[in-house]
């Protein structure tokens, strides 16, 4: 009996091949779950791209096959292709602007000049970011390579913006807040809060209400717009031969006037900004020597704020602030609060160390104005410049200062080597002059020296009555107005002169009694008064003080008289008042 059997398939012991389905991207992988939702899809296409939410949640719709709102590996493959591609066809509309040979490629020294402007990254760094992309530094970018580059300075940008905000997010929480956004827009281009909220709306991309580090990459690029605005504008103001450049001395006066910034210390900042070494600044190179010189200003305002911070709070009040423009440049209570006010960009009622530096730039500038209107006072002989001999001659009558010390003084401040002083430097004369004076009076402490001789003789008849009055005149007197007034009105000096003693002695008879005579003899030094008049108030007059000893008279008991029993003797006796008449008539 022959049986059929059937074929066994062996494949059926065999389970299918297991799909081992690839990995997602860990860097774009947040939450590490597995898969990449629209947030993390989002998040990596802004943060390497800058592509907006809109233009990234269709692409997501677009692979997300199965609809389940999350992406796959493959689905990311997908989307990745789809990110760069928009990237490049970004970066070729772009190109189209910073192409200017019109080659349709990129070169080195256009990128340079495009970095430069629109990110305020240095020619250095760009030539680094280029070897990173081409192989060549000769070779010229297309659209692809011009993609690649602009995700690399993103990249840069971004993690420049970290290290910022780790000292600008004041409280920590990794964002950057409006406030704080405000804060660092006013210090770097004065940038009023208005501006500001409106600039933060625009690159809040997940609009939460505050900046990510992506977004305040963006932010900072909006802001680094706003400088090129306000370099153009300053730059139609400080280009004295319309040149459309700034050369180094133009860039000095300019400093100096604003900032009392030598070229000593301008030097490095102009070489900094100068990026093609052409020894003159364009538009664009002139916002980078703005902002070096501003934040400059800053730090040092910092300084002066640990000065005239009497109460220590790390802000200036506006007593501070007038006592201190009061001391410094002689300017009156009125405007000095008028400038505080402007320069009081929140309102607080208190500067802080950004708000103090534009405060100070707008009493210096105050304080030109001032020395300007003024010139003529200092111009001796009507040729419109003051000369060291000038100066000297009214610093030396005014205040006795050693020529030697005041030539020094004008070497110090006459920056430009001109042997002249412009208004500028005359302000800064001002504050040497008047430091000095301040210095030196503190140095001369107040001395008092009295020695008092009192000899007692008693007769027992009547021998002639010897009557000393010693009267001391003290008088302060201050110079005549003379034509430096400008420079220090409220330390105007005093012609001093010691305390003298006036000793009138009239000799009479009466009956007997005891005779005593006090004779006081002092030396003093007087010490002035701080006399601290505005721009505007008249200097003190000559005023004379009077200080006379007071007689007594004695019987023959030892008794004192009284004027009744003075007047009833008979004598030559000279009156209290006949002596104060006699003083001021002598």
């Amino acid at each position: 009996m022959q049986t059929d059997t059937l074929p066994v398939d062996s494949s059926d012991d065999v389970p299918p091949p297991r799909v081992i389905a690839p990995h997602v991207d860990a860097s774009v992988d947040v939450n590490e779950d597995g898969v990449l939702d629209i947030d993390e899809i989002r998040y990596a296409a802004f943060v390497h791209h800058g592509l907006s939410a809109s233009v990234v949640e269709d692409m997501f719709k677009q692979v997300d096959t199965n609809h389940d709102n999350v992406l796959d590996a493959r689905e990311f493959d997908a989307i990745r292709m789809l990110v760069l591609e928009k990237a490049e066809n970004a970066a070729l509309r772009y190109l189209q602007n910073v192409d200017t040979d019109r080659d349709g490629l990129l070169s080195l020294q256009e990128a340079q000049s495009y970095l430069l402007r629109e990110y305020g990254i240095g020619f250095h760094d760009v030539a680094r970011l280029w070897k990173l992309v081409p192989a060549e530094m000769n070779e010229r970018m297309n659209s692809t390579l011009f993609s690649k580059l602009r995700r690399r300075v993103r990249g840069m940008t971004i993690r420049l913006a970290r290290q910022m905000m780790k000292i600008s997010d004041l409280n920590g929480d990794g964002h950057i807040s409006v406030d704080e956004a405000q804060a660092i827009a006013f210090e770097q281009e004065g940038i009023g809060a208005g501006d500001v909220a409106s600039m933060v709306g625009s690159v809040d991309e997940n609009m939460d209400g505050e900046l990510n580090a992506p977004e305040f990459a963006d932010f900072e690029r909006i802001v680094r717009a706003r400088a090129l605005e306000n370099s153009k504008k300053a730059m139609r103001v400080v280009d004295a031969d319309n040149s459309g450049t700034l050369t180094l001395d133009e860039a000095k006066r300019v400093a100096f006037e604003h900032y009392g910034f030598d070229e000593k210390t301008l030097a490095p900042f102009f070489g900094q900004a100068d990026e093609n070494e052409d020894g003159q600044l364009d538009t664009v190179e002139f916002a980078g020597f703005r902002s070096v010189i501003r934040a400059r200003s800053v730090r040092d305002a910092i300084e002066k704020l640990k000065k005239i911070d009497t109460n220590k709070d790390g802000l200036v009040s506006t007593a501070e602030a007038i006592d201190s423009t009061k001391k410094e440049d002689d300017m009156d209570a009125e405007e000095a609060l008028a400038l505080f006010n402007i320069a009081d960009q929140n309102k607080s009622g208190k500067l802080d160390k950004v708000e103090l530096a534009d405060f100070n730039r707008l009493v210096r500038l105050s304080s030109i104005k001032f020395a300007t209107d003024h010139f003529k006072e200092f111009d001796l002989d009507g040729n419109d410049v003051v000369t060291f001999d000038e100066i000297a001659l009214l610093i030396e009558q005014k205040y006795g200062i050693p020529v030697q010390q005041i030539r020094k003084f004008f070497e110090q401040i006459d920056v430009d080597n001109s042997g002249d002083l412009n208004p500028a430097e005359i302000v800064d004369f001002r504050h040497l002059i008047r430091s000095h004076v301040a210095q030196h009076r503190q140095d001369k402490p107040t001395t008092s020296t009295v020695k008092t001789t009192i000899t007692t003789t008693t007769t027992p008849e009547a021998p002639p009555t010897t009557t000393t009055i010693a009267t001391t005149t003290a008088i302060r007197t201050t110079t005549g107005k003379i034509a430096n007034d400008v420079i220090a009105q409220d330390i105007a000096p005093f012609s001093t002169a010691e305390a003298t003693t006036t000793t009138t002695t009239t000799t009479t008879t009466v009956p007997p009694t005891t005779t005593t005579t006090i004779t006081t003899t002092t030396k003093q030094r007087p010490r002035p008064k701080s006399h601290a008049p505005s721009r505007t108030t008249k200097p003190p007059t000559q005023r004379s003080e009077i200080v006379a000893e007071e007689v007594i008279y004695e019987d023959e008991n030892g008794n004192p008289m009284s004027t009744k029993q003075r007047k009833s003797v008979k004598s030559d006796d000279v009156s209290y008042e006949e002596v104060i008449e006699y003083v001021d008539e002598n």
